[in-house]
This record gives C-alpha cells, sequence and structure tokens, in this order.
C-alpha cells in the first residue's frame, strides 16, 4: 500500500456484510483500528475483494449514517446519492473498504484525495 508520508497506512477495514437495500449498508470489522484513519461520514472509499456482490468491487463510494457502535455505514455514489444494490447479487463473503480521502468540510464535495489505491 502506498500512502503519503505522514499519514497512516493502514486505512483497510474488513467487510463482514452488504445488505441489497437501497442504499446499501456496510457492515465492518471495525471502524477505528490502531495506527489507522477512522472511519467517517463524508469519506471517499473504494471495495475490493468481496465475494459474491461482485457489482461493488472496484467502485468509489461516500460513506453516510456511520453508526459506530454497530459498525455499519450507507453507502452513497460519489456524486451523493443512495447507492442502490437491492438489484446487486447477494453478498456472501469477504471484502475490504479502503480509505481513500480526509472528511470534507461543511458544504464541501468529498474530501481531498491522499490514497492513490
Amino acid at each position: 500500500m502506498t500512502a503519503l508520508v505522514g499519514f497512516p497506512l493502514g486505512t483497510l477495514y474488513n467487510i463482514t456484510d452488504i445488505t441489497r437495500d437501497m442504499p446499501g449498508v456496510v457492515t465492518l470489522s471495525s471502524v477505528a483500528d490502531a495506527n489507522s484513519f477512522a472511519v467517517a461520514n463524508g469519506q471517499t472509499i473504494t471495495i475490493s475483494k468481496v465475494q459474491g456482490m461482485f457489482q461493488v468491487n472496484d467502485e468509489r463510494y461516500i460513506v453516510g449514517n456511520l453508526d459506530a457502535d454497530a459498525k455499519t455505514f450507507q453507502l452513497y455514489t460519489i456524486r451523493g446519492f443512495p447507492a442502490d444494490t437491492s438489484n446487486f447479487t447477494q453478498y456472501i463473503a469477504g471484502g475490504q473498504i479502503n480509505i481513500i480521502s480526509y472528511v470534507p468540510g461543511a458544504g464541501q464535495p468529498p474530501g481531498l484525495m491522499y490514497n492513490n489505491q
């Protein structure tokens, strides 16, 4: 993984579920790993290595409505619309998110990119 000097290297979080819904809801094994950026509303992420719901792989999304206690968040498109996963194939296992931006400032578009993965 390549990251800029001074940034935490661990921006990957493991997925444990993705719902078929409008918007789709992602469940993670953690939302705040040590020495990593914590998952936060408004961050841009990529999803990879998902088994089953292949349609989400290699796509960019925005984190919305994060519930840190439940370790869930809703998927939004880069344009800010709810990501409809209701017609995607069923999630089977695996996958990870990679945080690729800062949280945007109030009224600003998705955050400044800092990780090129």
